[in-house]
């Protein structure tokens, strides 16, 4: 099996490509930074360095690839409009040039990610962007898997990273709506499985899973569990959430990127919980591995071990 990889050198995506390296695929990589990509894999994977916005190239490059599955793995969480970065070209005009390039070239599987809170109802331009691109896929005719996790937990989850330097300035984090937003944590070695496992699977084909932990969280506790493990004390302080969407539409006009976005208090329109969508299969971790998913204790405590050993300089 032959895997064209696009995301690859982002938090998910190395855990992705290592699992397919695993599986002794033959790994191909589509990435704008070719020397990272160097630095994570090596010699194990073939790297190409494309601009998903030149379709004329895309479909070149793929065609002389000829990969029999694509894994798209690419995602923005805030914009950087002065950079050209936004939820409508990253999410979904990226897919669709990728997905008009698979059809010509003969590309068999997609495999496509997601997020949990995905809906056509949805008020953020993240969720939104993110289900205009599921569309597109299960429009156009390629056979497809599409992934929808919660909160993703592992070593270079952002929010650790975020948290850390906050609190190194400030011992004191604002909670939207007293943080009782509930998310389902996913082992990140959990999702890249679930990736791969896929592939494997007949009962997979056009199908679309969400991927969740088998624990429900609030934000307040899990940011209780991170800081209790970091042996730090922080106040957390109860902000409605109107009051945060208005702070970051101001946040976003004077920082590029700001510490959050309006568009971030808009993705909690519901929780971040599985089995809230009739169109997903409700936790896709037991459906596809056939074993209850990586306990959030286990996972969180891993992740930050994981954290604290390759960022010693922030600690």
């Amino acid at each position: 099996m032959k895997v064209l990889i696009t995301g690859a050198t982002g938090f998910v995506g190395r855990y992705v490509v290592n699992r397919f390296l695993e599986g002794k695929t033959e790994v191909h990589l589509i990435v704008r930074n070719p020397g990272k990509a160097k630095r994570l894999f090596g010699n194990r994977v073939s790297i190409h360095k494309v601009d998903l916005t030149d379709e004329e190239l895309l479909c070149s490059k793929m065609e002389e690839i000829k990969a029999d599955v694509l894994v798209h793995l690419i995602g923005i969480l805030f914009e950087e409009r002065k950079k050209g970065i936004t939820f409508d070209k990253v999410h979904y005009l990226y897919s669709a040039y990728l997905y008009n390039c698979a059809l010509k070239t003969g590309v068999k599987r997609v495999l496509h990610m997601s997020a949990l809170g995905t809906h056509d109802k949805a008020p953020s331009q993240y969720h939104r962007t993110k289900r205009q691109a599921e569309k597109y896929l299960m429009e156009c005719g390629l056979d497809y898997t599409i992934f929808r996790p919660s909160l993703i937990l592992g070593p270079e989850q952002k929010l650790f990273t975020d948290m850390k330097k906050i609190t190194k300035i400030l011992p004191i984090i604002a909670l939207p709506d007293g943080g009782g937003y509930r998310f389902q944590p996913v082992d990140v070695r959990d999702v890249a499985e679930c990736f791969f496992i896929a592939t494997q699977k007949d009962t997979a084909h056009r199908k679309i899973y969400e991927l969740c932990g088998s624990e429900k969280v609030s934000f307040k506790k899990l940011l209780e569990d991170i800081f209790s493990f970091w042996k730090k004390r922080v106040f957390m302080i109860p902000v409605p959430l109107k009051f945060m969407y208005w702070t970051g539409k101001v946040l976003e006009k004077l920082l590029d990127p700001p510490p959050f976005s309006s568009d971030q208090m808009l993705m909690m329109w519901r929780e971040n919980l599985c089995g809230l969508s009739e169109d997903a299969i409700p936790y896709g971790v037991k459906e596809l591995l056939g074993r209850d998913p990586i306990p959030y204790e286990k996972s969180l405590r891993w992740s930050l071990e994981r954290f604290r050993s390759s960022n010693k300089s922030m600690l």
